[in-house]
């Protein structure tokens, strides 16, 4: 049950947590590859690990990116509401070169979801990824206008629609690969370089994300209010949502048949959260500690020319309500499809002198 909480007093604990955190947490900087080239052989160990950054890679892929948010009222007879955008399978293309990548995807013209079943949704989603050897950053930003609820249904069966919803979502989140010698995380996920041999390594993992959500309207739909008789302080008009949060965890890449892989990442961790939401009569504030476990999967066949794979990763998950009662989650989940090869074009031309 929501209680109400002193605003200034929860403001200094959450942001003493997060200032422990970012100190804590500062050495996962964002690595450049611009060292010397004696310096840069023995970054890495050459019989495990196979060096592209010199070269442009390509490739084009298919991506799946949805956004869920989960509120738990904390009252018993009243289930969970999970809230999902009609997003589409879009179709891209990227490149990487050294640590720095680019890429743009478009909406898949050959498949269209249904607006009369789950409503129109409006997005812009940018998302920023810069991999060194020894760290790695990622910085995401999501806005969607217009959800649907995937979970209670209607009695018949149709899902609720709020045109008006719209959620923001900032994210930005670090890796520290300690065993970067003999395992690359660039391998698995961006393919500019390849795993030879089979290898894991211990990784640190800190994150920080802002959300916010809002509808005129009311976030809980009036049936579901008359439906399950929410009291007036969970009829929530908008939210802002801070986390904070740091993981351990570790990665494996599994190289067989020469140049096929199975790479599997597990973080498990804890965050501080810190939330306000209001209603029509009053503003409310929730601070706690939760855990959280995120991941990340890929498989596919790397060779020196060409490569192909798919991957599948998922983070700031709520975990099973034995550890948490979360009064909101975010969930961001990805299904990436990828093919692509290699190009020389920064190879410099030698220079060739004539006879006199």
């Amino acid at each position: 049950m929501l209680c109400k909480t002193s605003m200034l007093c929860k403001t200094r604990i959450a942001c003493t947590f997060f200032i422990f955190l970012f100190l804590s947490s500062e050495l996962s900087y964002t690595q450049t590859d611009t060292v010397g080239k004696e310096l840069h052989r023995t970054t890495f160990d050459s019989t495990y690990i196979a060096d592209y950054t010199n070269l442009l890679t390509t490739r084009l892929f298919l991506l799946f990116q949805n956004a869920s948010l989960v509120i738990n009222p904390a009252l018993e007879n009243i289930p969970k509401i999970v809230y999902c955008p009609n997003v589409n399978v879009r179709i891209g293309i990227a490149g990487f070169w050294k640590w720095f990548g680019l890429g743009l995807s478009v909406d898949n013209p050959f498949y269209k979801t249904s607006q009369d079943a789950y409503g129109k949704t409006t997005t812009l989603d940018l998302r920023v990824n810069a991999y060194g050897r020894i760290f790695a950053g990622e910085l995401f930003y999501q806005n969607y206008k217009g959800l649907y609820i995937v979970s209670p249904e209607r009695i018949d069966g149709t899902h609720y629609i709020i045109p008006d919803m719209q959620t923001l979502a900032l994210g930005l989140s670090g890796f520290w690969i300690i065993n970067s010698k003999r395992f690359s995380i660039r391998a698995a996920f961006i393919q500019n370089e390849r795993q030879k041999k089979s290898a894991g390594s211990l990784l640190v993992r800190p994150a920080f994300l802002y959300y916010s959500i809002s509808s005129d309207q009311g976030i809980i739909p009036l049936e579901i209010i008359n439906t399950y008789k929410i009291p007036a302080e969970n009829l929530i008009k908008n939210s802002k949502f801070y986390s904070l949060g740091i993981a351990p965890g570790y990665a494996y890449t599994l190289v067989f048949l020469r140049n096929f892989y199975l790479t599997a990442a597990l973080f498990p961790g804890i965050a501080a959260h810190y939330s306000t939401f209001s209603n029509k009569q009053q503003v409310y504030s929730d601070f706690e500690f939760t855990f959280q476990i995120s991941g990340r999967f890929a498989i596919g066949y790397n060779s020196d020319k060409w490569f192909l794979g798919g991957a599948f990763q998922t983070g700031f998950n709520e975990v099973p309500d034995k550890l948490t009662n979360a009064l909101f989650s975010y969930n961001i989940e990805q299904f990436r499809f990828w093919g692509g090869t290699r190009f020389d074009i920064f190879r410099k031309k030698k220079k060739t002198h004539g006879a006199y």
